[in-house]
Parts: C-alpha cells; structure tokens; sequence
C-alpha cells in the first residue's frame, strides 16, 4: 500500500513533512503586519481600499516569508548547526527535518527559491495593477528574505538578522499601505505623506514586539550556533548579556506604543495593549533567570510570542474601530 502511494504521488509523511517545512505557526506572525498597514490605509483613504489586492498582498506576503524560512533552513542545514542542535523546540532550531532525512536538501532548495520566485510574479502584478511606489519596497523585501541566510550575505550569520527583521516590519506595513492607495506620481506621493508617517511610527512597536519574539527563539539554539559560527547576538553577548538586551526590546516596544498614542498617531484604543505587561514580565524574568537552560524556556518563548499576536491584532482593531 505504501508503495503504490510513493508510486502515484506524495505519501501522507512527505504531505507532514512539508507542513512541518512551512512552519505554519509562523505564518501569522508575518500576516499582522501586511493587516497594520491595510487598516490604515482603510481608515485614511477607504474609497481606494481592495479586498482582492489585500488577499493577494497577504499570499505574497507568506511566499516571502515561506521562502526565508525555508532557504534558512537548508544552508542551516549546509552549515552544520541543525545537525548539532539537541535543544530544538516548536519556536526554535528549525524544522529538523533535513537532520531526520524527512526531505532532501535539494528539494527545500527548490521549494524555497519557488517560493522566492512566486512572490516576485505576484508583487510584479500588484506593481503593474497598483502603481510602481510598490516596487522599490517589494524589492528591498525580497533583498532581506535572500540576504538573510544566504551567501554571500549571510546576515544572521553577522549579528545582522535581529536588525534585518527590525527593518523588514515597516517595510511590510508601507508596502501593504500602497498597495491599497496607489501612488503614480511624486506629487501623489507628496499628499500622502502624512499617512506614510503614520505607518511608520505605527510599525514600531510592532517591529518591536516582533524584533523581540524572533530574538528570544535564538536563546535555545545557542550553543549549536555558537559551535558553527553563527554568530547572531546571543552568540555574540552570551545568553546572559543577551537577555538585557531582550528587555531593552520590550521596553522600546511599549515606549514607542505609548509615545505614538500621546502624538495622536495611534489610537487610544491600542492602550489595552498595556494589560499585556504582566505577560511580558513573566518572559523578561524567566529569560533573565533560565537564559542558559535552554529546556526551561519554551514557556517564555510561548509568552512573549502571544503577546506580539495580541498586541498586532489589538492595533490592527485600533485603527479599524477608530475609537
């Protein structure tokens, strides 16, 4: 039976094991920025907003991200550090999948790259649909997905990754923005500056937010990191060090929040983001006081996950309600 399954087509491992590939817990988290920015484009400019664009920014979105994730995974794969790590956890040392034999690398290779390629052919179709102030953008997204882990670049490799995902999250809110008011001029682009503004300083906390959840994943994978020369900040400062700068995210997370609401950019509503303190505390001390432990820390993993969840979605709602 399991033959002429293998025979005809994918058998139900190969289907799992390319699920597991997808890390489909991770693809929410790249959603709610694509969401942040297209609620603000629908609370300023409404009469322009399309549902049709916003689903197919939301796919590119994944594709891009499905594709990050996956090329990361293989030259993890290449480098030798997914083979060493023994501390693999639902949020941290990859899927684990290449290390089992699951899947072969030059399949991950294909698929993600497709992915890559995939994304390229669609935001070239919002580009064409939408206006060109999409492209430059796109492409500097795109830029980051490859660079990321890939040579020559290698960027989580330098202690450049955390910045990179920093960066990345405005750079998704104002490509979800024009892809819902489109821009074909610079005078256009001028009157529009305002809003522009607006998604930027409204990112930061969730860029923030994020910046901090994919940051605290690292900590598990410290020691095969650090064996291979992935030198990422936590292997760069030591698990201990690196915990304080865990904290700094969080606390640039909700200033930025709290800075945006008194300016008048983001609204009141977003304040119940606050209540989401005591979850944040409980990551910060349990980080603080397992960083070395790395079987101690999914708990704080989980936390500080759901709160960047909670606090994007509270945001996104913010601005939908406008209250």
């Amino acid at each position: 039976m399991q033959a002429g399954r293998k025979k005809h087509g994918l058998s139900m491992i190969d289907i799992g094991a390319w699920l597991r590939e997808f890390r489909y817990r991770f693809l929410l988290f790249v959603s709610l920025p694509v969401l942040l920015g297209a609620a603000i484009a629908y609370m300023y400019y409404p009469a322009s907003f399309s549902l049709g664009y916003f689903l197919l920014s939301i796919i590119a979105m994944l594709l891009l991200h499905s594709g990050t994730i996956i090329i990361n995974d293989y030259f993890d794969f290449r480098s030798g550090t997914d083979i060493l790590n023994q501390a693999r956890a639902p949020y941290s040392g990859g899927s684990g999948l290449l290390p089992e034999k699951a899947l072969k690398p030059w399949h991950v290779l294909i698929v993600g790259t497709g992915c890559f390629a995939l994304c390229i052919i669609i935001g070239l179709l919002i580009v064409l649909a939408r206006g060109p102030a999409i492209l430059l953008i796109g492409f500097a997204g795109v830029c980051l997905g490859v660079a990321y882990t890939a040579p020559p670049f290698k960027l989580c490799y330098r202690g450049l990754g955390e910045i990179a995902r920093l960066a990345a999250t405005p750079l998704i809110v104002l490509g979800a923005f024009f892809v819902q008011v489109p821009v074909t001029s610079i005078p256009e682009l001028i009157s529009i500056y305002p809003a522009l503004v607006i998604c930027v300083v409204a990112s930061l906390p969730v860029a923030f937010f994020n910046m901090a959840a994919m940051y605290i994943f690292e900590f598990p994978d410290y020691e095969a990191d650090r064996q291979v020369g992935k030198k990422n900040l936590v292997v760069r400062l030591g698990t201990k060090n690196a915990s304080y700068l865990y904290l700094i995210m969080q606390a640039a997370a909700y200033g930025s929040l709290i800075f945006a609401m008194l300016a008048g950019i983001i609204p009141w509503l977003a304040a119940i983001i606050l209540l989401l303190l005591p979850a944040s505390a409980y990551a910060a001390t349990g980080l603080l006081r397992y960083n070395a432990e790395a079987k101690k820390l999914l708990p704080y993993l989980r936390a500080t996950s759901n709160v960047y969840i909670l606090a994007s979605i509270i945001l996104v709602l913010a601005y939908i309600i406008r209250f």
